[in-house]
């Protein structure tokens, strides 16, 4: 164990409660603790206790995490994905597979895909849809209109729309609540690039070498 947890405080306690492990993202300004406390509160409120279900949650930090230029957070959620630690702080979410994660992360970015197929998709829904199951293809239909959104919001005019249209307001809502909060530890990994990658998402990646070179490439730069 680091030596800054040897002696762990209420708040890493808390944070180990709900992810089984400190995740070294918690730990990241020694200068200025109260900060990263700070921001757990945004983590649980758009995050962890998001009503949004806990794979989907996971499913899409990890896919939108293959355009962040920092690999910390894909590799680290990517470990919560399969098991290594709870997915969106979740005892009770199953573990994916890490062939169920490989698929996940090959799925082309939706500016290298037809995107009019999927607009007239969720346009046609006559009411909102219900959360979809991991690797379906309206799970596939939202990750692409979240990613837009996500990498670039203000040109993403019909993708707001679409999803809006697809999950009706309150649930648009809470998606775009939880991609504020990825985005912003996002934003916290590249400024904060001393942050390690924990022993755990290592050795996942020591064993599965095929996952790690999916975890570590560069990321596919949008272009409209």
């Amino acid at each position: 164990m680091p030596e800054h947890l040897q002696n762990q405080t209420a708040f890493h306690q808390e944070v180990a409660k709900r992810f089984r492990l400190v995740p070294n993202f918690f730990v990241s300004t020694p200068d200025a603790p109260e900060i990263i406390e700070r921001l757990w509160g945004f983590a649980a409120s758009a995050y962890l206790d998001n009503p949004i279900p806990t794979l989907f949650k996971e499913r899409l930090f990890v896919f939108l995490s293959r355009f962040c230029p920092i690999r910390y957070c894909i590799v680290r959620h990517c470990g919560f994905l399969v098991g290594y630690g709870h997915s969106a702080g979740d005892p009770t979410a199953p573990a994916q597979t890490v062939e169920q994660v490989i698929k996940l992360l090959q799925t082309p970015p939706p500016w290298r895909r037809d995107l009019e197929p999927i607009y007239s998709s969720l346009e046609g829904m006559n009411k909102p849809v219900d959360w979809p199951a991991p690797d379906t293809e309206l799970e596939d239909q939202l990750f692409a209109v979240c990613t837009l959104i996500f990498v670039n919001p203000s040109q993403s005019e019909r993708a707001l729309k679409v999803l809006r249209h697809a999950l009706g307001g309150n649930r648009f809502e809470y998606v775009l609540a939880l991609l504020a909060f990825i985005r912003t530890a996002h934003f916290w990994t590249v400024v904060h690039p001393g942050i390690e990658m924990e022993d755990d998402a290592k050795q996942l990646m020591e064993r599965h070498g095929d996952l790690a070179v999916l975890l570590l490439q560069e990321p596919d730069p949008w272009s409209p």
